[in-house]
């Protein structure tokens, strides 16, 4: 057997507790190597030749194959996959920590539907096809129905982000032209409630249940201190209601005394951890914790797989970090792939070995540094350590030690 290829960017070699790994961060499959394998693997990266592969190394290369290790002729290694696109800045709640807050949010001016559009056809020729809908609260859009209906004739896959709290009519009228809807909730049940007005959850509950058996639905609960103790209640009632659900982390400028009441702390941390490591169905946003599955990660995507568009039209790299440092241009007035792979994106770069605290890291593949929004916004770096950092270490430890069980490693 020849083999002419070489691996593509995304591969990285590793080791943990002396197991030599291969991993593929673009799709998160990793494999352990013998010491026949790692010697084979390692000849792959570093010669430009043709290599001869003996007999006894053709089921690894076969198996690398089938997991896409190895570049392709036509591969683009520059590809954004996905954009939230904000329709509008006004919303009808009052939410603390709102990630997309704008002063004076309900005397912001939308654009017009035929910008809207023009941003959809942009996402569209840069072959973007799956959007996320939001706001403030998109369903505020008058509009909204066109908007989706026009990105769908594009052939976009649409899911959209809702508080819940708007009529029954309202939300009839777009659900033909979504994929997905995810109502953000925030107490546990019709009486509670945290970050959010006070007397809203027997509604947003009331369009769950009117959602749920019309189109694929899920619910997302923001986790802060003054809730985390409470995440077997929001399971429970995902289970009553019989809709999914995950959890997001309330990600702010902790110097910020607004917010001094919501910050978590190693406390919640702790029982976040605890928590998770009797789930296998529970995921954290934005972070490796998402049920028993490690995956190789070599970093966070934002400004490289996915972007964010305001609702004036300026790109960020990700929905958390719409800050004016981290404005890369408006989609309106250039070319999206001049916006993207211009000098002021500072993620086009960015990895885990470049990260502090994470270069030295032994699950830093499994990690890829978590989420760069948290290390912004509590640091104002993007190189420096996600506030998840300890709870996440302690949850891969978990997951890889089993592991280790399982196979007798």
């Amino acid at each position: 057997m020849v083999l002419k290829e070489k691996f593509h960017e995304g591969i990285v070699l590793f080791e943990i507790d002396g197991i030599n790994m291969i991993g593929n961060s673009t799709t998160g499959v990793f494999l352990g190597l013998d010491e026949q394998g790692s010697c084979l693997v390692n000849k792959i990266m570093k010669e430009s030749n043709i290599i001869h592969i003996s007999s006894s190394d053709e089921k690894l290369i076969n198996v690398l194959y089938k997991n896409d290790f190895f570049k392709k002729e036509d591969e683009d290694s520059f590809s954004i996959k996905a954009a939230y696109v904000h329709v509008t800045d006004r919303c009808n709640l009052h939410c603390i920590g709102c990630y997309s807050y704008v002063n004076k949010r309900n005397t912001k001016k939308d654009l017009r539907f035929e910008e809207i559009c023009e941003i959809f056809k942009k996402l569209n020729d840069f072959n973007i096809k799956q959007v996320v809908i939001s706001g403030g609260e998109p369903f505020i859009r008058e509009d909204l129905k066109d908007i989706c209906k026009y990105a769908q004739s594009l052939g976009i896959s649409l899911s959209i982000i809702t508080n819940g709290t708007l009529s029954s009519e309202v939300y009839t009228k777009v659900l033909p032209y979504l994929q997905e809807i995810a109502v953000s909730i925030d107490g546990y049940n019709k009486d509670t409630y945290f970050i959010r007005d006070k007397g809203i959850m027997p509604k947003v509950i009331e369009t769950v249940k009117f959602l749920k058996d019309k189109i694929p639905t899920k619910m997302i609960a923001t986790l802060h201190k003054k809730n985390a103790i409470y995440m077997r209640e929001y399971a429970k009632l995902s289970k009553t209601l019989n809709v999914p659900f995950s959890f997001s982390v309330l990600t702010i400028d902790i110097n910020n005394p607004i917010f001094k009441d919501y910050i978590l702390d190693k406390n919640e941390f702790e029982l976040m951890s605890a928590y998770l490591g009797d789930q296998k169905d529970v995921v954290i946003q934005d972070s490796p914790m998402n049920g028993f599955n490690l995956q190789c990660k070599t970093r966070c995507e934002a400004g490289r797989k996915f972007i964010s568009v305001a609702a004036d039209g300026t790109v960020y790299p990700c929905h958390m970090l719409h800050s004016d440092e981290l404005k890369l241009g408006n989609i309106l007035d250039k070319n999206l792939k001049d916006i993207i792979i211009s000098k002021t994106n500072p993620f086009l770069n960015i990895s885990v070995d470049s990260l502090e605290g994470c270069k030295d890291c032994k699950y830093k593949y499994f990690c890829g540094g978590n989420c760069r929004a948290r290390s912004y916004l509590s640091t104002h770096s993007i190189y420096k350590n996600d506030d998840l950092c300890e709870v996440a270490y302690s949850h891969i430890d978990d997951k890889f030690q089993n592991l280790k069980k399982v196979y007798k490693l």
